[in-house]
């Protein structure tokens, strides 16, 4: 069986939950296929969890160049300064997205 990238994402997600989110990012790198919003995402959430705010940017920006107008990739990035207490530099991503005119999508429950 060749794996496909929903298996090579699961993996990055189950990394990313155990705590281990540099072993997730170096996982990603050496995936032979692409990454994709998912796998990113993915990172991303971990990064926020873990407060690791370098591999977090890093995930966004991959992220966003895939999908520039992906909402929850800035509001993720946000809200991991946010977490970190970087609070100039979640202001500067939330101006970001107004100035860009990215909408946050409203959440249901």
């Amino acid at each position: 069986m060749e794996p496909t990238l929903s298996h090579y994402a699961l993996m990055v997600g189950l990394l990313g939950r155990a705590g281990l989110v540099q072993e997730a990012y170096d996982f990603i790198e050496k995936m032979p296929i692409e990454p994709d919003v998912i796998t990113w995402g993915s990172l991303l959430s971990s990064c926020k969890v873990y407060k690791n705010v370098e591999l977090g940017k890093v995930a966004a920006e991959r992220l966003l160049l895939i999908d520039p107008d992906n909402s929850g990739a800035y509001s993720a990035l946000a809200n991991l300064y946010s977490v970190c207490g970087k609070w100039e530099d979640a202001a500067k991503i939330r101006k970001l997205m107004k100035d860009g005119g990215v909408k946050k999508e409203q959440g249901w429950t």
